[in-house]
């Protein structure tokens, strides 16, 4: 039993930011933006969706299910049925729950519906959640151990964006890395990469449209492979190169539609920060060194001070601020070598760029 607790913790921490990738959205998705502790609670319901497999298992076998489940033996005294009956109800109840808690808390994106329907639509959304997670469960263990074989490494760039905003970051992200080298081109995904984000759309229909794209954007080249998911991108190949990557992505995306923080507060605050940038990329030349602007980056570095998140949001923000700050004074941003004005800057000779 040790082993197998030690296996299952090994797989849980390798895969733990991919499925956050791939599943971190899901709560947005079905729900809208929430509070913290709207949040904590929704993401329970959901975490419960995607065991729902287990639950029917234990169904079968009810007593191998909860050794599986809460490593806990149940006694041979308790009746087997009586399990089974435990096992039955949590079953059925986790889908109503889904469904109910997406009756009260409907996004705006969502369409319009009874509350009878939308609590239904609780069943195939709980199975597409329970597949999805099944085949990263299985894929990811496997995905590692290629990595490991090649000499790979994996980073993972919190991005959340909607479907609408999708390519938008995709292409700006793909510019970028091909400035500074990386001779990438688009290739089709793995099965193991897009058929989780298949199996959400297929079972759940327009609630996962507003932030699932058609096309799972997938990049390749002989020492770097890059993954966009709906809330974070995965990176795998050469250390030197996944490092000087990440870096690039981490400081361009900030100049984009896509949103590197989780907490519902700190998005807040990083909306606004894309307002900033949005009203100084409308004429940049008159808006250069603008105090209105500057005033507003120091009333959101103020607000940031009074923030309660956890610090990985905090520090987001930090450095956006700081990237906002610079371009707002006609300054390029430290990585990339495109010249201010081509993002939306006041003109300045570029720098060389860092070796890929």
């Amino acid at each position: 039993m040790a082993i197998l607790q030690a296996i299952l913790t090994l797989v849980g921490r390798a895969a733990g930011k991919i499925l956050n990738a791939i599943f971190g959205w899901a709560v947005r998705a079905l729900f809208g933006q929430t509070s913290s502790r709207e949040q904590t609670f929704l993401s329970i319901i959901v975490g419960a969706a995607v065991a729902w497999p287990v639950l029917l298992f234990g169904v079968i076998a009810p007593r191998v299910a909860a050794l599986l489940l809460a490593f806990v033996p149940i006694p041979h005294w308790i009746p087997a049925w009586t399990i089974r009956i435990v096992w039955l109800s949590l079953a059925v109840a986790i889908p109503f729950a889904v469904g109910l808690a997406m009756a009260a808390k409907a996004p705006p994106h969502a369409p319009h519906e009874s509350f009878f329907k939308r609590t239904v639509r609780g069943f195939p959304i709980t199975v597409g959640l329970a597949l999805a997670f099944l085949i990263m469960f299985l894929s990811v263990p496997v995905m590692r151990f290629a990595a490991l074989v090649r000499r790979f490494e994996s980073a993972d760039v919190p991005l959340v964006t909607t479907a609408a905003a999708y390519q938008q970051v995709a292409d700006r992200i793909a510019q970028v890395l091909a400035r500074h080298g990386f001779a990438m081109r688009r290739a089709r995904p793995g099965w193991w990469v897009a058929a989780p984000i298949r199996i959400l759309l297929w079972f759940g229909g327009q609630t996962f449209r507003a932030y699932v794209p058609g096309r799972l954007a997938h990049f390749v080249s002989a020492d770097l492979e890059l993954s966009l998911y709906p809330s974070g991108i995965l990176l795998r190949g050469r250390k030197n190169k996944v490092t000087w990557a990440h870096g690039l992505i981490a400081e361009t995306v900030v100049h984009s539609e896509g949103l590197q923080t989780v907490d519902p507060q700190a998005q807040a605050l990083e909306a606004q920060l894309r307002r900033v940038w949005k009203t100084y990329d409308e004429n940049p030349a008159a808006q250069a060194g603008s105090p209105r602007l500057l005033a507003r980056l120091d009333a959101i570095t103020h607000a940031l001070g009074e923030l309660a998140v956890p610090f990985e949001d905090w520090q987001v923000i930090y450095r956006q601020i700081l990237q906002v700050d610079r371009a707002v004074r006609g300054e390029r941003q430290l990585l990339d070598d495109e010249a201010p004005a081509q993002v939306g800057g006041a003109s300045s000779s570029p720098a060389a760029a860092a070796p890929a």
